[in-house]
């Protein structure tokens, strides 16, 4: 009985430092179908951009958060910047993901969006994240990524003007204006300049009609997909956000 009992203690240890703390995560699988299609539609140079991207995921799925900050900084600071009005010729166009990717350019909030929707695909939560309208030290309206993991948490700027991923209180070259989340809040901020900024005032359930319609759309882009991956989604279980 005690040999039995020293066996199973034994065993129980060796499969307690042989499970991980935590599971990876494990991203679903893009078949050559949606390449195939993607070239298609938007020729060669695209569908290798999209195998690009996704390779990419896959590679920083499960690394820390800080890194996956810089990673996607940087990768999404390589793509071109193209004002509206000459790649979709209109004046103020918020692209999906997928079409700044396929073309490889956009402008700041192309960025922006582009670098939060790899983000959440990796893991990050909707909710850490917003956008913020800023305004530059050359008086230029622009939009950065800001992501913070709580209130008591430093907020970091990624931005497609700066290659580094800093804290907000290290960005004393942009004025905020207001930040708004996807679920629908918006953060009108009083900034005093020298990164002394507090939140004014906060606005719940707010529906910005450029942010809904490019949603919309990329729901469309993706879903389109679906029946060139077997029926199956292109988007983690944990990236599927409710309105």
């Amino acid at each position: 009985m005690k040999l039995k009992i020293v066996v199973c203690g034994i065993l129980s240890w060796f499969f307690l430092m042989c499970t991980p703390l935590h599971a990876e995560k494990q991203f679903p699988v893009w078949d050559e179908g949606v390449f195939g299609e993607i070239y298609k539609r938007h020729g060669e140079k695209a569908a290798a951009r999209l195998r690009d991207v996704y390779q990419f995921m896959i590679v920083h799925l499960n690394d820390p958060v800080e890194q996956q900050l810089e990673a996607v900084n940087d990768y999404m600071n390589d793509l071109t910047w193209i004002a509206d009005s000459d790649l979709w010729k209109q004046p103020d166009y918020w692209a999906t993901p997928f079409e700044t990717i396929t073309t490889f350019g956009g402008d700041c909030e192309d960025i922006a969006i582009a670098k939060y929707a790899v983000l959440v695909m990796m893991g990050i939560p909707d909710d850490h994240m917003g956008f913020a309208h800023v305004v530059t030290t050359q008086n230029e309206h622009h939009m950065i990524l800001v992501y913070q993991a709580s209130e008591k948490e430093p907020a970091f700027i990624l931005d497609n003007q700066n290659p580094d991923v800093k804290k907000a209180k290290e960005r004393k070259d942009l004025i905020a204006v207001y930040v708004f989340q996807n679920n629908g809040k918006i953060f009108i901020i009083k900034d005093e300049g020298d990164a002394k900024r507090t939140v004014k005032a906060t606005k719940e359930n707010q529906r910005l009609q450029k942010w809904l319609t490019a949603k919309e759309r990329s729901k469309s882009n993706t879903e389109s997909f679906v029946a060139f991956n077997n029926g199956q989604s292109l988007i983690p279980d944990w990236a599927r956000i409710d309105d």
